[in-house]
Order: C-alpha cells, then structure tokens, then sequence
C-alpha cells in the first residue's frame, strides 16, 4: 500500500520547512516533472527536482515556513493544495500559492507538481 497522495505532500512540506531536502527527495519519483510557473521550463528528472529545492531552500530565512490551508484527500494519487507562507508566523505578503500534485501509480511517489 502506498502513502496516500495527501500524506505525502504534508511530508514533503514538513522537510522542506526543516530544509531537510534528503528527506523531501525521499518522496520524488525519478522520473518527476516540477512546473512552477515563476520559472520559464519546468524541471524534469530527480536530479532538477533536487537542486530547485536545495536552491529554494538556502535561499530563504529558517524561519520562512511554508503553510498549507486546504489540502483535497479524495484520490489516492493526486492532490490539489492552497497554501501560504508565513514570516516567524506572520503571513507573508503576496505570499499565497496552489499547488497541484500527482503521484506514480508504480512508485507511489511524486511524479508530476505544478505551482501556479
């Protein structure tokens, strides 16, 4: 049995919010496809996945976190997420975002993310 779709995103928030990117790679299928859309190509491979979080991640102060507000939970291998980022737990202006997840059906790990 794989990690419900929605579980598995809360992990990966969980670790990107310690900077703990080995553990959020954990969860990122090999063949992933990452668009965010402040990017002009998306990042396609584990590898691409990798080195956007580890740069996403020293970019940004210990204390940025990542909040998600609603999360879907109704399919197994995908999920759509709303979600804001707080400053010491102060919400962070323009910072609000949706985020659309899709997972493997052979791995059960993240296969596909879009952030708009």
């Amino acid at each position: 049995m794989t990690t419900p779709a929605h579980n598995l995103i809360q992990s990966i928030y969980e670790a990107i919010n310690r900077r703990d990117v080995n553990a959020a790679m954990e969860w990122i299928d090999d063949q992933c496809i990452y668009e965010d859309l402040n990017f002009s190509q998306p990042f396609k491979g584990k590898e691409a996945v990798k080195q956007l979080l580890e740069e996403s991640c020293q970019g940004i102060p210990d204390e940025l976190k990542f909040v998600i507000d609603d999360i879907t939970t109704g399919d197994p291998l995908a999920v759509g997420i709303l979600w804001h980022v707080e400053l010491d737990g102060i919400p962070f202006p323009n910072g609000r975002g949706v985020s659309f997840y899709r997972c493997s059906e052979v791995t059960g790990k993240l296969v596909l993310a879009r952030d708009l």
